[in-house]
């Protein structure tokens, strides 16, 4: 049995053997100009494989930057805009603690009134003259200021113990003072909203005249058209009955009846 067993693994070893022998010869039987092309392709399959490794890979890395960048821009531009909200949050808070919060107030209504005069198509056309609110809203936020600040120091001194007849007198001069500037600020920027409404209504009148001479240029553009249209029928010939093929087979139907209303009569007759 154990020699059986030799034998097979000796008869193994020569088929094996054999079919070596057999793909060398059969590799040494291809011509070179083959190997070459073989070598060729597998070269550029090679270079191909290596190419398109690297092309994904720097396409990974070129999104990968374009995401690092874009992330950035976005921090970049909220970042941005916090800044700007807390820049408006304190000075707001500054106005509010140097003017007040209703006069603060004010002076918000009168700015937003001026961004709309300038805005507006009646400021655009030359038909506001000058525009430049700068004086004014610089005099409004000076008057409210100074008539805060004298209320506040006003406030301070009534609240001391045992007042005197100075106190008194220079508290009413201050508080008259206070409300005669505070006054004068409030009557401009009522006088400003009045400008931002006006400009409106002249916005609102220059759009009116530009619908109506639109409405106007097609209203001639009709009438002539009509005009034209109305001409034409007037001079053209009017439709003789030889025209009218319904009048035609009208002229033919009676006709038909006269011949059969003679043939019965003489029907008749005979």
């Amino acid at each position: 049995m154990a020699q059986e067993g030799k034998d097979s693994n000796g008869g193994c070893s020569k088929g094996v053997g054999g079919a070596v022998f057999v793909l060398v010869v059969l590799v040494a039987m291809i011509p070179k100009p083959i190997w070459i092309v073989l070598g060729v392709v597998a070269a550029l399959g090679l270079l191909s494989w290596v190419f398109y490794k690297g092309l994904t890979a720097w396409e990974q890395s070129r999104l990968a930057d374009e995401e690092r960048a874009r992330v950035q821009q976005a921090n970049e531009a909220a970042a941005a805009q916090r800044e700007r909200e807390e820049k408006a949050r304190r000075l707001k808070q500054q106005r509010i603690e140097a003017l007040g919060s209703a006069n603060a107030a004010r002076v918000r209504s009168a700015q937003a009134a001026v961004k709309q005069v300038v805005a507006s198509e009646a400021a655009r056309t030359g038909w506001l003259g000058d525009v430049d609110f700068t004086a004014d809203l610089k005099g409004i936020i000076d008057s409210f200021q100074k008539a805060h600040a004298l209320r506040k120091v006003a406030d301070q001194l009534s609240a001391l113990d045992k007042p005197t007849a100075d106190d008194r007198k220079i508290l009413a001069e201050a508080k008259t003072t206070a409300a005669d500037l505070e006054r004068a600020a409030v009557e401009r920027v009522d006088l400003i909203g009045k400008c931002a409404t006006e400009a409106r209504l002249i916005d609102e009148s220059l759009r009116t005249e530009r619908e109506d001479a639109r409405t106007a240029e097609q209203r001639a553009e009709l009438h002539a058209k009509l005009s034209s249209m109305l001409y034409g029928i007037e001079a053209a010939p009017p439709a003789t009955a030889m025209d009218s093929a319904a009048d035609a087979v009208m002229a033919r139907v009676q006709a038909y009846r006269e011949i059969k209303n003679q043939i019965q009569l003489a029907r008749g007759e005979g």
